[in-house]
């Protein structure tokens, strides 16, 4: 998979070459605490996030990236870079686990389709698992190297991996786009089999369901097709939006994720951007959907949500729009609680401190009395008597 290895070498000479600054040191009970993540790679080799969340894309977890051969000795080295750096950052990793190999690949599927490689140039196999027991030792062995216990732990880890993604949008079947070949029988049969491997190895970490690429039919029938099959495992439900939702389909998928009886397990949304492949916003309103679809998405259920941002080819959602991304970290990050109010509005309880969220002219809850201060969504802040507040564009009130 030459023109794969040959991204991730690139990824590490940037990360190497053309790093920043580091961030302060966090506690490590406070690393992973975050509700905000960062998709990175590519283009994206810091986060504004302290303690926050990274999601290396595509990652060094792949299955043949580490064992190049059946039975060859495991090359942790670009995976140990990858940890290595984004631990130096206080960054929480949540790892996805590719699980291809070229040579398990043409053992069982030697006369089927190949398909254009998703980070690369060259043709590939992404069908069902033909050796078991070899890609059960390698799960095995990967959890194990970064889960902290002191077992085999990789050399100088700071802090475990907790969280394993399997796969990535294997719904995803087009002409233009593949992340797998076969159907949701066999992805959840690789989840099953990642899953307790990672368990047996690092039980109190959590398996992430690879991320739903949308809520187009398509994808709705085939992940129902995936919860039928596996009914018990898995910890963390997934769901991706692409310049497709104002709320990042978290509403959508909440009541899909309840409906195949996942309603007492959280959600996240690992790939968010902001856009519209109908309407061509201008930056301040790409700022603008930035703020809602954040403060939504949170409002709807999600537990995490992480920003493409500058990740994305197009290059992002614009200057304006990251700057709002970092404005809600600084502002609700940390969140206890978060509350619905109506339509336009949003309660946000942070320790002792209550934060309101308000758009689209929501009025001002009546419990919100006298002076407050006001942060709208390009930054910009005062304070002012409540009768004065405009809520006709995103807002926060700090009472």
């Amino acid at each position: 998979m030459k023109t794969k290895l040959t991204l991730l070498t690139l990824l590490t000479l940037l990360t190497f070459v053309g790093v920043g600054c580091l961030s302060k040191s966090v506690p490590r009970q406070s690393i992973g605490a975050s509700h905000f993540g960062r998709l990175v790679g590519g283009p994206v080799i810091e986060s504004p996030i302290t303690g926050g969340w990274v999601r290396p894309h595509p990652g060094a977890f792949w299955w043949d990236n580490i064992e190049k051969e059946k039975g060859q000795t495991y090359d942790w080295s670009e995976a140990d870079r990858e940890v290595s750096y984004w631990q130096e950052r206080d960054q929480a990793i949540l790892a996805t686990i590719w699980p291809y190999a070229q040579w398990d690949q043409d053992a069982c599927h030697p006369k089927d389709k190949k398909v254009k490689h998703p980070f690369g140039d060259e043709m590939i196999k992404m069908y069902s698992i033909c050796h078991v027991e070899p890609f059960q030792n390698w799960v095995r062995a990967m959890a194990e190297r970064y889960d902290g216990d002191g077992i085999d732990d990789m050399p100088g880890l700071k802090y475990p991996i907790t969280h394993w993604e399997i796969g990535n949008e294997p719904d995803l079947q087009t002409k233009d786009l593949t992340f797998f070949q076969s159907g949701a029988g066999a992805y959840a049969e690789i989840f099953r089999l990642a899953f307790d491997e990672i368990k047996a190895a690092s039980p109190n970490a959590k398996v992430l369901f690879a991320g739903m690429s949308g809520m187009e039919m398509s994808s709705i029938n085939y992940w129902r097709g995936v919860f039928f099959t596996e009914r018990t495992r898995g910890d963390i439900g997934n769901i991706h939006s692409i310049s497709a939702s104002d709320q990042f389909f978290t509403k959508e998928y909440n009541d899909f994720w309840k409906g195949v009886g996942r309603d007492t397990q959280s959600f996240w949304v690992t790939e968010a951007l902001v856009g519209s492949l109908d309407v061509n916003w201008d930056e301040d309103m790409k700022a603008q959907k930035t703020f809602i679809g954040y403060v939504s998405a949170f409002a709807n259920g999600a537990e995490k949500v992480f920003d493409v941002g500058k990740n994305d080819p197009t290059g992002g959602p614009g200057e304006k729009a990251e700057q709002t991304f970092e404005l809600l970290i600084k502002t609700i990050d940390g969140f206890d609680t978060v509350e619905r109010l109506s339509e336009h509005a949003v309660k946000f309880t942070i320790g002792k401190k209550t934060v309101f969220a308000l758009w689209n002219g929501a009025s001002v809850p009546e419990e919100i009395k006298g002076k407050v201060e006001v942060i709208y969504y390009n930054g910009t802040k005062n304070r002012m008597n409540v009768s004065e507040v405009d809520t006709t564009k995103p807002l926060f009130i700090i009472p």
